[in-house]
């Protein structure tokens, strides 16, 4: 039997969006059984893992997250353990077991290095983003900053010998093929959905803001996500200012990321920091339980290539208000509120008009629903298929 080996990201990362996409692609290919032994190079993640045990996963001291305090030597050690796990030693785990494969699909552009481990062995990679060419383009001094250019140019470099790219959106499509000088290689596999977002759980809203301390009866802003630069998190912050001072009782829910130091002085600054809540690592569970608790999902991203969580939010009956950067407005379809100004008071505005026009607002909300029905991961792994079809 053909045999594929999945490469998903260590899990010492921490990255959910990452981790569920290695987690439903590996599960859902196995199961709909493509005619594909299906192996894995390296463990999965646990935040956004549903079902127990390391089946065809390899589990070393390396893939693990490093928490410093408990380690007596001088000096930071998560960089160095991260930079060791993914140039070192993942690549050499890999050489091994490319070896017995007939296809190596890498699933983070991130990790387009193991191109070269893969040596002949045909490779498909999926890119999610091209932050890597964005970032190359950014001035930034110190060491970190040129160690880091220096890691995303070797990226870049065996980014281009893969055989096949697998992106999200048609947007991305169009973003990648400038980059490579053509669309002839790559493929359009939109990523899924999981159905768990759709259930209903009585009494979950009322849980959930009490588990968070949050008013019953306040108006509950969601941000979902990391917290770098292009999450545009100083504008969910001002937005959230600018909501208390319309006597909205505003709050902010903030999962899957830490403010940064520059971010929570902007928070004490305009007054707003003991009305934000930040939930910096959730399982699958709590991302479910933080959707209800919210009336409404700000996304106003810079740039996205997909954006799981205008998906998340409409399945889980939560009307979407988002900048539309990038694939978003192309994965949102006419469910979401696109707000195209970059200011706090445009996206004020919508908030607002959500709450006073319950007709579009429940409008909105059952668009959504029906858009995310149509993304499953059950097709993301049969359109997947196809595209290892083609090289096999």
């Amino acid at each position: 039997m053909t045999r594929v080996l999945l490469v998903p990201d260590l899990p010492l990362e921490r990255w959910p969006a990452m981790d569920r996409y290695a987690n439903r692609l590996h599960d859902w290919l196995e199961s709909t059984g493509p005619g594909f032994d299906v192996g894995l190079a390296a463990s999965i993640g646990e935040l956004t893992r549903e079902r127990k045990g390391r089946r065809g996963a390899l589990l070393r001291f390396w893939t693990q997250p490093v928490d410093a305090s408990r380690i007596v030597l001088p000096g930071p050690l998560h960089l160095p353990h991260q930079y060791a796990a993914r140039y070192f030693f993942y690549p050499l785990r890999l050489r091994r077991e490319a070896r017995r494969a007939d296809l190596v699909h890498i699933l983070d552009h991130s990790y387009a290095h193991l191109r070269l481990s893969a040596r002949r062995t045909p490779a498909v990679v999926t890119v999610h983003d091209l932050m890597p060419v964005i970032e190359l383009r950014s001035e930034r001094d110190g060491w970190e900053a040129r160690l880091r250019h220096r890691a995303l140019r070797r990226s870049l470099r065996a980014l281009r010998r893969a055989e096949r790219y697998i992106v999200g959106t048609e947007w991305l499509k169009g973003e990648l093929a400038t980059w490579l000088g053509d669309d002839a290689r790559i493929r359009v596999v939109p990523f899924g959905v999981d159905r768990s977002f759709f259930i209903e759980s009585p009494g979950g809203r009322e849980r959930a803001r009490e588990r968070w301390r949050l008013p019953q009866e306040a108006l509950v802003v969601l941000h979902v996500g990391s917290t770098v630069e292009r999450k545009n998190v100083p504008l969910v912050i001002e937005t959230l200012a600018r909501l208390r001072a319309e006597s909205a009782d505003a709050h902010l829910l903030q999962i899957g990321g830490r403010l940064t130091a520059a971010q929570e002085d902007l928070a004490n600054r305009l007054g707003v920091r003991p009305y934000v809540r930040v939930v910096a690592s959730a399982d699958e569970t709590s991302l479910r339980a933080a959707y209800r608790a919210a009336d409404v999902l700000l996304f106003p991203s810079l740039y996205e290539g997909f954006g799981y969580p205008v998906l998340e939010a409409f399945a889980s009956g939560l009307p979407v208000v988002t900048s539309g950067a990038g694939g978003l407005k192309e994965v949102g379809g006419e469910a979401t509120m696109v707000v195209s100004r970059r200011d706090a008071g445009a996206f004020v505005e919508a908030i607002l008009a959500l709450g006073l026009d319950e007709d579009h607002r429940d409008l909105l909300i059952e668009r959504g629903r029906v858009r995310a029905r149509a993304f499953s991961w059950q097709k993301t792994a049969e359109k997947t298929a196809g595209v290892y079809k083609e090289l096999l």
